[in-house]
């Protein structure tokens, strides 16, 4: 699948579903969790914002972009929010103390076009923050276990996103180096618990990109037969907080118009 078909999926996906995973992840409390990692007074852009699940636990002046109109629409009420893509930010350099991402960079394609920009719109010292992965435990038995299992015998058929290298940390050391203008990066492991009602825990695992449609209703079926008489159902999500800081250069860009905020 092409990046241009990616997208298109991605675009379709969300049509379909807006607001799915801030739906799925909302009562976990990672997007509090991460967006206590951002100074009050940053400008801040959210990428990849979605429906702002993100957003509303930031200053009021962040601005969340996304390639999903439908999703942008759901966004809090006067949440400051454009359309638009990672790969061509329509923001003038240096507009941004912080880009954050909530497990969204794994999906990009063209990459070096996405961290190029990404170093265009920070200030010098300006962090990118991204959660990465969303994986389940190396081991274990819980819902997301499972779920993988009944969902193994569909893998051909399941669209695969974005550049490896934004899933590991060797990745990251070639995007973010020092040749292409970053200083440090860090990571630290986050366990996100969605344990709950089978309902709730669905709603997670069924807004996964590798669903087919066509064998959701069977693979739903078949989970909720194992959890039936569980009253909490566990589920435990692995995610890597990430964070590069932009390193000066002396080096000017060509400046982008700001765009209009829907």
């Amino acid at each position: 699948m092409t990046s241009v078909e990616q997208e298109a999926f991605l675009r379709r996906f969300h049509a379909a579903h807006p607001g799915a995973t801030s739906h799925a992840l909302a009562r976990t409390g990672c997007y509090a969790r991460f967006a206590a990692r951002i100074p009050l007074t940053a400008r801040v852009l959210d990428l990849a914002s979605g429906d702002g699940p993100l957003l509303a636990h930031l200053p009021p002046s962040a601005i969340g972009l996304d390639i999903s109109l439908p999703d942008l629409r759901g966004a809090p009420a006067g949440a400051r929010v454009v359309q638009g893509r990672a790969q061509a930010l329509p923001f003038t350099d240096g507009a941004f103390d912080v880009v954050a991402c909530h497990l969204a960079f794994m999906l990009f394609g063209e990459l070096d076009h996405v961290v190029a920009e990404l170093r265009r719109v920070l200030v010098p010292g300006g962090r990118f923050l991204a959660l990465l992965g969303g994986g389940p435990t190396a081991d274990g038995d819980d819902a997301f276990h499972r779920f993988l299992a009944l969902l193994a015998p569909h893998g051909r058929a399941a669209p695969r996103f974005g550049d490896p290298r934004a899933r590991s940390e060797a990745g990251w050391r070639d995007l973010f180096s020092a040749e292409n203008g970053w200083g440090p990066i860090a990571f630290e492991r986050w366990e996100v618990d969605a344990s709950g009602t089978f309902d709730e825990v669905w709603a997670f695992l069924g807004a996964s990109y590798q669903l087919p449609a066509a064998h959701a209703p069977a693979i739903r079926a078949a989970l909720a037969a194992q959890y039936a008489p569980a009253a909490r159902v566990p589920c435990t999500i692995v995610t890597w907080f990430a964070q590069a800081a932009h390193a000066p250069s002396t080096r000017t860009r060509p400046l982008r118009e700001t765009p209009s905020l829907i």
